[in-house]
């Protein structure tokens, strides 16, 4: 297969990197940032609600490059972000140029406008809302599962958690107010794997001198991944190797590439022992990360949907058995 990537290989330390809702998320109070100010007499800990959920969107949005809460709230300060203590909510959606990447689309200041929040998250956008209860507080809702008019079926990621949880608006009982922004959002829907995972072994003829050697037997991993958006997507398509519990137990390989819009591309991968795949208590799968890290946080990466794995090293797949 002709190879399209330039392949970089190295060791990854990766543990539990899936979150719940799939979209990247930051906590407000996270010690690198918590005691940086904001606006004119705050600090993002104390008041970084916003800001905080305005990162995770410029961080998902596929034009962008890597955003964390501190980088934007330097931007802001130095680029009108701020009047006072408050966002101007205009201004962040300018940090990639006007008409690109994330723009704000639209506002509801109605208590529980439903129909609102319903029909901005199924034209595709992400909404930030003010939850109700005596503190202001904003959160950003990523996804509806469920009627329109319940608080249960919105998802949301919470900046004010100090450690991630599943949370809907239930937990505050619905909504104030609310700002959608547009963009070209990085989760599971922006790809799509064109083919199964699959693993061929070295050839039968060399594998005797590996043996001779003591030495693993290696094998090839290629896939075919798709990009479902209208924009370039740059980034590290991570091969893992997971456990049973869907615990990530190794890093096998990674890639550094970008695809064009719509478009697809091939990775090949080097695995240098295919022996835990003997067993079925391992798997492999690829994870996409905007940024390259030995420890990525576990908040910023996509776990991609597979279409399965065909393992030639086993003799019953190599004979046509699919996993």
């Amino acid at each position: 297969m002709k190879k399209k990537i330039t392949l970089m290989v190295g060791i990854l330390l990766l543990i539990n990197l899936i979150n719940a809702t799939n979209f990247s998320w930051f906590s407000q109070n996270d010690s690198r940032w918590k005691y940086n100010r904001l606006g004119r007499s705050t600090s993002i800990g104390r008041s970084g609600c916003v800001v905080s959920c305005l990162s995770m969107l410029l961080n998902a949005e596929a034009s962008n490059p890597y955003m964390t809460p501190d980088k934007l709230n330097n931007w802001l300060r130095k680029n009108g972000g701020y009047s006072g203590n408050n966002m101007r909510w205009q201004i962040p959606g300018l940090i990639d140029g006007e008409g690109l990447g994330m723009e704000l689309e639209a506002q509801s200041t109605s208590y529980n406008n439903w129909s609102f929040l319903s029909s901005e998250l199924e034209k595709g956008n992400k909404v930030i809302v003010k939850v109700a209860g005596r503190r202001s507080h904003w959160v950003l809702v990523v996804k509806q599962d469920g009627p329109a008019n319940r608080a249960s079926s919105y998802y949301v990621n919470d900046p004010g958690m100090t450690k991630f949880e599943e949370r809907t608006l239930a937990y505050w009982g619905g909504f104030r107010s609310a700002r959608s922004y547009s963009g070209n959002w990085l989760d599971e829907q922006a790809f799509v794997m064109n083919s199964e995972i699959h693993v061929v072994p070295i050839d039968s003829r060399e594998s005797f001198l590996y043996d001779i050697c003591d030495m693993p037997h290696p094998a090839d991993v290629f896939v075919t991944i798709q990009n479902n958006l209208a924009v370039d997507i740059h980034g590290y398509f991570i091969l893992g190797l997971f456990d049973e519990e869907d615990n990530i137990v190794d890093t096998v390989d990674f890639a550094y590439s970008s695809i064009e819009p719509e478009g697809e591309i091939d990775l090949l991968y080097e695995m240098l022992d295919y022996t835990p795949l003997e067993d079925d208590t391992h798997t492999l799968k690829i994870i996409y990360s905007k940024y390259f890290s030995k420890m990525p946080s576990m908040y910023d990466t996509i776990n991609l949907e597979s279409q399965g794995i065909i393992n030639l090293t086993k003799p019953m797949q190599a004979a046509g058995e699919r996993r």
